[in-house]
């Protein structure tokens, strides 16, 4: 579940703790089954490196946008729904463990749209056993297409490096991804629960 309480960006990062960055490519190049990537560096005899487990909660799959005078369809400025979560694992280093993780979301205009771009706000949290460690929440911005109401887009590759050694073994990390909702939305959601219609890896 989404935590707006926890800070925007983390400026006293220790080494210990994960690192997360955003870069300006697209998942063009990401494996969409996240078993793990083995870096150049590994053998045939050897396996590619566990990816943590990823969880997208139901409550935040969804991202709806009304105008502010109410919640009919003739309210909505735009909806759009994570369809997908795609990512690799590789050996950043005899201690680190790097994982590239992309999200595939649909978009979908509404009728109370007046704007040609939507931001829309998501989130990855990293958990370490029940705790969260770190979180991030990114801008993902779109543009309206002229002749589409509903259209697929995909975000930016978010890098996370864990400081554990890269193996092919279940760790006690894990990632919460989501739409970054306010109050209203969560609540939006959590009364209209669908079920949610995305692949995690």
């Amino acid at each position: 579940m989404p935590d707006s309480s926890m800070p925007y960006v983390f400026t006293r990062l220790r080494s210990l703790l994960p690192r997360v960055t955003a870069s300006g490519a697209l998942a063009m190049g990401l494996i969409t089954a996240l078993t793990g990537c083995g870096g150049g560096e590994t053998t045939s005899t050897e396996f590619a490196p566990a990816c943590p487990v990823t969880h997208i909660p139901s409550e935040a799959a969804d991202y709806y946008l009304y105008n502010g005078k109410g919640t009919s369809f003739g309210d909505l400025i735009a909806r759009a729904s994570i369809v997908k979560l795609e990512g690799e694992c590789s050996a950043g280093g005899p201690k680190d463990l790097k994982t590239r993780v992309a999200l595939h979301i649909t978009v979908e205009r509404g009728p109370a749209s007046s704007t040609e771009k939507l931001n829309i706000p998501w989130f990855i949290a990293v958990l370490h056993g029940d705790r969260i460690v770190n979180k991030h929440i990114f801008r993902h911005t779109v543009t309206f297409p002229a002749n589409l109401a509903t259209f697929d887009t995909t975000s930016k590759v978010i890098t996370i490096d864990l400081p554990i050694p890269p193996r092919n073994v279940d760790s006690d990390y894990r990632f919460e991804v989501g739409f970054q909702l306010s109050p209203g939305q969560l609540e939006y959601n959590q009364l209209h629960l669908k079920r949610a219609t995305y692949q995690a890896y």
